[in-house]
């Protein structure tokens, strides 16, 4: 479970070089395949018989109750809901906008005055989007507490040991377990594969992985079967349970493409680990050459794009649908951070310290020549950050080919990001930008080591919201030695800069500590006592810590969610930030004129 409006970047990658190297390729998105199995009137059916199965004698939780009393209704409308949303019958639009064309719930109650008049498609895809996160809730409340839309059992990938794991995929299946083992038996006889290769991004995506592993398996015994992917390079680098090896014959670590190569050519393996005679052992040839960034092939979209992915639009907020609404290419302008100094990353990890650019114009190249696959013109770069320098060689070339397109991706808010380079990005076609403002007070971007303080975050901010770009911030609270006092300040400081419009989306996250982080290196610097310090045989990434001398940040929390998602549909602005908390918290130091004299309209 990953997203449903494009597809996630490694596979097409990979395909592409694999490709190059004179092997038969093919993709398929069974994250997808999962939700137009659920999101069908067959599966709206399957999912009413086994509701009303379960429930014969059972209280029925809200959510199933609405789903069972207009389950007609939803098995009627739930294909056109799809194909409004696939792009495939626009004249649906009006169906869907109209109160009473679709059964509501309750998500559709907070839904009256969030959509301008005049933007009926947007309306329609929402309410459409709703529709469908009904249906999600009432699997999830009524057959299967591990389901969620872009998740599914994902406690069990960050338990620590793999016995959960283990027991889960040896119960009896749920409604959603079948649905995937369907998808991948679908995928099976299509292709016939001899080798399988999975990518997991994150820890939601492991049990399905696992699952179709497994499935593959039992269709045929000789298939190889190779697990790779973010979430193996961040949480398995110390696996040494042989049991994952009953679904997977290779774990494969950092870039894909030569592990991949050398077991399609059965070569000295690179960056992985197999089972042998009982024991996980690690196999990494040293001379194996290093892939370039540049020399990378142009990625293969094309058979991905075929399979009906979805325009969802689960907020009003104009980033929120930008994320969700239409078919991203994704790519990436350089291999890692150029930074790679901030003490809450990763930074020891291949991913983000090995700095590897590509030229603008192999850049450039790649995207004419995903253009050219698809049809399509829209482009997130998915870099950590990507290279203020780079940018611009990438924007003047866009330019200088005359290429419509529209892109957006990660930058730091750092000061070469000045106004003119601001608006040659928009005109080159910057829709957004996305960056870590943190903490949000000069200490802690100090401490955090972000190389930049608020004037100058501020300024970027001003520059890029003034050239017309959307501008996100990603947001930390309880990091060590953060009062309540400085997160106060640091929402009065978000306020100004939705007030100004400088800001146009936001969310907060509460920091987390993982092994692979210069925070949990200096542990003790930060005053912090590490309360998990043992290894483990299957995943480890987050990392439990108290800090004796810190405040407790959970109390915060809702008043800063609830802030920011009022501040995103433009309520609230004005108002003293304290309001927010359901008990006393310090009077913001920070000065209300803050913003406006950090970035003044020249």
């Amino acid at each position: 479970m990953v997203q449903f409006n494009t597809a996630y970047p490694a596979t097409p990658m990979l395909a592409a070089f694999l490709r190059r190297h004179g092997y038969e390729v093919a993709q398929e998105d069974l994250s997808l395949a999962l939700a137009l199995r659920l999101f069908s009137p067959e599966g709206v059916k399957d999912v009413e018989r086994a509701l009303r199965r379960h429930f014969a004698r059972r209280r029925r939780p809200p959510s199933v109750r609405h789903f069972l009393v207009h389950a007609t209704k939803i098995e009627s409308a739930v294909a056109g809901v799809i194909a409004f949303l696939q792009g495939c019958a626009p004249e649906l639009q009006a169906w869907l906008v109209r109160p009473g064309g679709l059964p509501e719930g309750p998500r559709f109650s907070f839904l009256r005055g969030l959509f301008p008049n005049n933007d009926a498609t947007a309306l329609a895809r929402h309410r459409a989007s709703l529709f469908l996160d009904e249906i999600a809730d009432a699997v999830h409340d009524g057959l299967d507490d591990r389901f969620e839309l872009a998740r599914y059992a994902e406690h069990l990938a960050t338990m620590g040991d793999f016995e959960s794991l283990r027991r889960a995929l040896s119960r009896r299946r749920s409604l959603v377990d079948r649905f995937i083992d369907e998808g991948a038996q679908a995928a099976w006889r299509c292709h016939q594969p001899c080798v399988v290769g999975i990518t997991v991004p994150f820890p939601g995506a492991l049990y399905g992985a696992l699952r179709i592993a497994r499935r593959m398996k039992a269709l045929d015994p000789r298939v190889a079967t190779v697990l790779g992917g973010g979430y193996v390079n961040t949480e398995l680098r110390e696996l040494s349970d042989p049991r994952l090896f009953d679904d997977f014959d290779y774990v494969t670590y950092d870039d894909g493409e030569m592990p991949l190569l050398r077991i399609v050519e059965k070569g000295p393996l690179v960056r992985t680990r197999v089972r042998r005679r009982g024991r996980v052992v690690w196999l990494d040839d040293a001379t194996a050459p290093v892939l370039r960034h540049r020399d990378r092939p142009a990625p293969d979209f094309s058979p991905l794009l075929t399979q009906g992915y979805l325009a969802m639009v689960e907020s009003p907020n104009p980033m929120y649908r930008l994320w969700s609404e239409r078919r991203w290419l994704k790519l990436t302008l350089a291999h890692g951070c150029y930074w790679h100094r901030c003490t809450f990353c990763d930074t020891c990890l291949d991913t983000i310290s090995r700095f590897d650019l590509a030229d603008a114009g192999t850049i450039v190249g790649w995207m004419e020549a995903a253009m050219v696959q698809t049809g399509e013109q829209g482009f997130h770069f998915v870099d950590e950050a990507a290279p203020p320098a780079l940018l611009a060689a990438v924007a003047r070339r866009i330019l200088d080919r005359g290429l419509k397109v529209q892109w957006w991706t990660n930058i730091r808010f750092e000061r070469h990001f000045t106004p003119a380079l601001a608006g040659l990005l928009a005109r080159s076609g910057c829709l957004a930008v996305t960056g870590g403002l943190e903490c949000g007070t000069d200490r802690l971007l100090a401490l955090q080591r972000k190389g930049f303080d608020l004037t100058q975050a501020t300024r970027v901010m001003a520059a890029f919201a003034r050239a017309g770009v959307l501008v996100h911030a990603y947001l930390m609270y309880g990091y060590p030695t953060q009062t309540a006092q400085e997160t106060v300040d640091a929402l009065e400081l978000v306020r100004q800069l939705f007030a100004a419009g400088f800001l146009h989306s936001a969310y907060w996250h509460r920091f987390a500590l993982t092994v692979h982080s210069p925070a949990f290196r200096e542990a003790d610097q930060l005053g912090i006592q590490i309360l998990d310090p043992q290894p483990t045989t299957f995943s480890r990434n987050e990392i439990g810590f108290s800090e004796p001398a810190g405040e407790d940040p959970a109390p915060l929390a809702p008043g800063l969610r609830r802030a920011v998602y009022n501040f995103m549909h433009g309520q609230g602005l004005q108002a003293d930030v304290r309001s927010w908390f359901g008990f006393p918290v310090p009077r913001a130091r920070l000065s209300r004129s803050f913003v406006r004299a950090a970035a003044p309209n020249l």
